[in-house]
């Protein structure tokens, strides 16, 4: 996480943001999720990014309906935390900071590349 970046985000954070979420156009889904997750950390609402809201907020299913047992969330994120590896080892590779979504949270990461540990 960029430093202070939970506190005050930056505008390169909100940039960044923008950037990825227009390059996922040929992946509406995951834009959606992605810029859903994003703009709530960004607000300082990250306690609003759960299961649940991803599921019936951003991706349509019924709140009434809606239980544990959908997976529609989980495979979404997997799928959006893959497609983030493959746009910054491509198209993104230059960034300064990279957005991340770490396992076992629906919460984004705001990283600078200069922070980064190399991947082994």
């Amino acid at each position: 996480m960029t430093q202070g970046s939970a506190l005050h985000p930056t505008d390169s954070e909100r940039a960044e943001l923008e950037t990825v979420v227009a390059a996922l156009e040929r992946s509406p889904r995951l834009a959606k999720v992605l810029n859903f997750v994003g703009q709530k950390y960004l607000d300082r609402r990250p306690d609003e990014i759960t299961e649940y809201n991803i599921a019936t907020e951003v991706l349509g299913r019924a709140k009434t309906s809606f239980d544990s047992t959908d997976s529609v969330a989980r495979t979404e994120i997997y799928r959006l935390r893959k497609k983030l590896k493959e746009y910054y080892d491509a198209e993104g590779k230059d960034h300064p900071i990279q957005i991340l979504i770490p396992f076992r949270t629906y919460v984004p990461e705001f990283v600078r590349r200069d922070s980064l540990t190399p991947r082994q």
